[in-house]
């Protein structure tokens, strides 16, 4: 069985993306005998909260108690669980092609080692952010937590700095990020950054996994989920980030989120 990106056993308590990282709390809800093997179409981090956490992951060598953090190439094939249901994990995902980018593909599953492990950690304890500061300090997190992770590159070393994006394409992604409730005008954001808006397209697959457009209505439903869980009407959210209907906005809604507006919206229950 293969899981889409950032699906997982368990329910999810909250989730925020940024720059192709999808980061998530969740608590685990299944019994082990009913996790079948599978694998991620992306990979990820997982960091155990509380509990007791196995998995059959190649790498994966003992189990794994609160504080341990265990990352998973894509593809990798496994089958987990908690010992104890209710307890809580953090999974940092990101697409394969992010994972190349960030040379993250050599060492196949494993334990973090104590500098990346201490990053993993604190970044589980931010508050997951759907505003725009928040956002760009979890992204920056994520980066420094790859970096530390590779398994064949020191984390200071010169050629790993310089596969950070250019400014023009920060500007670019937090505009996005910060205007998403405004239709996307691709041109008019390439001419800003005065480049071709085909450049800028690739530059945001390269880099961010994604397309301009995709980046834009992640950080819609971002800002959805927000304005539902502080209680506004599904309908008016739908209506306020420009979705065509409710039944539109419903559907980008579930496929992202695993659940309805008004599953989210009454408990944040996915999955």
């Amino acid at each position: 069985m293969r899981l889409r990106h950032a699906q997982f056993y368990g329910h999810f308590d909250t989730r925020c993306d940024v720059a192709g990282f999808s980061l998530a709390r969740l608590t685990a809800q299944t019994p082990a005998h009913e996790v079948l093997p599978h694998e991620h179409a992306d990979g990820h981090f997982i960091v155990v909260l509380s509990g007791r956490y196995r998995s059959s992951a190649r790498g994966a060598d003992r189990l794994l108690g609160a504080g341990d953090v265990l990352w998973n190439p894509p593809g990798t094939r496994h089958q987990d669980s908690f010992l104890d249901l209710g307890s809580h994990f953090v999974a940092l995902s990101l697409g394969a092609r992010q994972v190349a980018d960030l040379a993250l593909l050599d060492g196949g599953a494993r334990r973090l080692a104590a500098a990346a492990q201490a990053v993993a950690q604190d970044l589980a304890r931010q508050p997951v952010a759907v505003d725009l500061a928040g956002l760009l300090q979890i992204e920056e997190q994520c980066h420094r937590l790859c970096a530390l992770s590779r398994a064949q590159a020191a984390p200071d070393d010169p050629a790993a700095r310089g596969r950070g994006e250019p400014a023009w394409l920060r500007r670019c992604m937090e505009q996005l990020v910060d205007d998403c409730a405004q239709p996307l005008r691709l041109a008019d954001l390439a001419a800003a950054a005065g480049v071709h808006p085909v450049s800028l397209s690739r530059a945001f697959r390269r880099h961010y996994g994604l397309s301009p457009g995709a980046l834009q209505r992640r950080a819609q439903l971002n800002l959805a989920a927000r304005r539902l869980r502080e209680g506004q009407p599904i309908a008016d959210v739908a209506a306020q980030l420009g979705f065509a209907d409710q039944s539109h906005f419903t559907r980008l809604f579930r496929a992202e989120y695993g659940c309805t507006p008004a599953a989210w919206r009454g408990g944040f229950k996915t999955f």
